[in-house]
């Protein structure tokens, strides 16, 4: 009798729309420290486009508590709902973080961050494509966001190292170690994003 009844598919149309707003804040944020003039009006921005994806998990936990039949576990969209929402908020969090703490400039490796937070969003946007037909092409994607978030990991090691190095002012210190470690967050949280479709993915085969 369930097998009659149609599942709720409505919830990957929010996971992909989810992802184009991840997929947007990066981009802001890219734009943001390569043209860092009227910074608090592009932090904004991304607030904004924070906010949007907060309307679209409250969507998405308001659809999982009116809906008898999911297409998936419903731990599971719980728990992607929850590290996409985590995706945007730090993206958000490394806008705010430039302009609390008055930063001049961005510096090389910030923007090189950023750079790296564009491919991820991108690579973990194709693993969420993957979702709505069980793709078994979403493991290509996976590797590709596990290795770009490594990328992230090794930068923030060499860009520490050669501030600990270079850098006379420890207040610049703190605020730039704080950022670029909330950057690099943003590349984890996407690698967890990957890593619940994967187990999604496998456990529906």
């Amino acid at each position: 009798m369930f097998n009659l009844i149609p599942k709720e598919v409505r919830f990957f149309d929010y996971f992909e729309q989810q992802s184009q707003h991840i997929i947007r804040a990066g981009a802001l944020l890219h734009e943001m420290v390569h043209n860092f003039a009227d910074a608090r009006a592009k932090a904004h921005a991304i607030k904004e486009v924070e906010h949007q994806g907060d309307q679209t998990t409250h969507e998405i936990i308001k659809k999982l508590n009116t809906t008898f039949i999911t297409p998936i576990d419903r731990e599971d969209i719980h728990d992607l709902a929850s590290r996409l929402d985590d995706v945007l908020d730090y993206i958000e969090a490394a806008a705010e973080r430039l302009v609390v703490y008055r930063i001049k400039e961005p510096t090389s490796a910030c923007r090189a961050m950023a750079e790296v937070i564009v491919h991820t969003t991108h690579a973990m946007d194709r693993t969420i494509k993957c979702l709505r037909t069980m793709d078994p092409g979403f493991h290509e994607h996976t590797v590709e966001v596990n290795r770009l978030e490594n990328t992230a990991d090794v930068l923030l090691r060499e860009s520490l190292a050669a501030m600990f190095d270079e850098a006379s002012d420890p207040i610049e210190v703190i605020k730039w170690k704080e950022i670029y470690e909330t950057m690099e967050i943003v590349t984890d949280r996407c690698e967890d994003v990957a890593n619940v479709i994967e187990g999604i993915i496998l456990k529906m085969a």
